[in-house]
């Protein structure tokens, strides 16, 4: 008989363990497809049955984001963080959740955090760049800015970003905006006609 239970036990953990996983996949789907509620709701079942997987919170994090439920995001990043530390994705996500919040010395805090891990990531820098430009601190956001294009000659937001930066600090910035043009990113014609005349 207690074979009996003990085979149960483990059949009723593997079925509990496939749901869960069934259940997050189902909420990854919803999330790959814009259903952000939807995708909430499947990722708070899939931690009802298991609160320790930080990809759970990471994930639910990621849909309170599009939804710009930054606050919340925010809580399930730092709850993926709990459950591992190490977890780069949750640092730059809850930087970038941060930065729509206008907490910047926060954002900045989780965007060191990637970079010293990941230094040769052109994204974070131009996150971080975009941090500081939302923040008024232009200077600070044209050197994220050219390390990023350091790392990815192509990055057309970059030059972008930096261009306008660059103009805010009276400094020319014309030749980045038709750079930024050249490798395709999307300049507002009135953009150029300002910064370039």
């Amino acid at each position: 008989m207690k074979l009996l239970i003990s085979v149960f036990s483990l059949l009723s953990i593997g079925i509990s363990a496939f749901s869960q996983d069934s259940i997050q996949n189902i909420g990854i789907a919803h999330l790959e497809n814009g259903k952000y509620r939807k995708a909430i709701k499947q990722f708070t079942k899939a931690l009802e049955l298991e609160t320790d997987r930080c990809e759970i919170y990471f994930n639910r994090g990621n849909a309170y984001f599009d939804l710009e439920k930054y606050a919340q995001a925010i809580i399930d990043y730092s709850n993926a963080l709990k459950i591992n530390a190490e977890y780069i994705d949750a640092y730059n996500n809850r930087g970038a959740a941060y930065g729509r919040l206008k907490m910047y010395r926060e954002a900045r805090i989780d965007y060191n955090i990637v970079l010293r891990a990941e230094p040769l990531n052109e994204l974070i820098y131009y996150n971080r760049g975009v941090d500081y430009y939302d923040a008024g601190a232009y200077a600070q956001a044209v050197d994220d800015f050219t390390s990023a294009i350091k790392i990815d000659p192509d990055f057309a937001n970059a030059f972008l970003n930096r261009g306008i930066a660059n103009y805010l600090l009276g400094i020319d910035g014309c030749s980045d905006l038709m750079e930024a043009k050249y490798l395709g990113a999307d300049v507002h014609p009135k953009a150029i006609e300002g910064i370039c005349n």
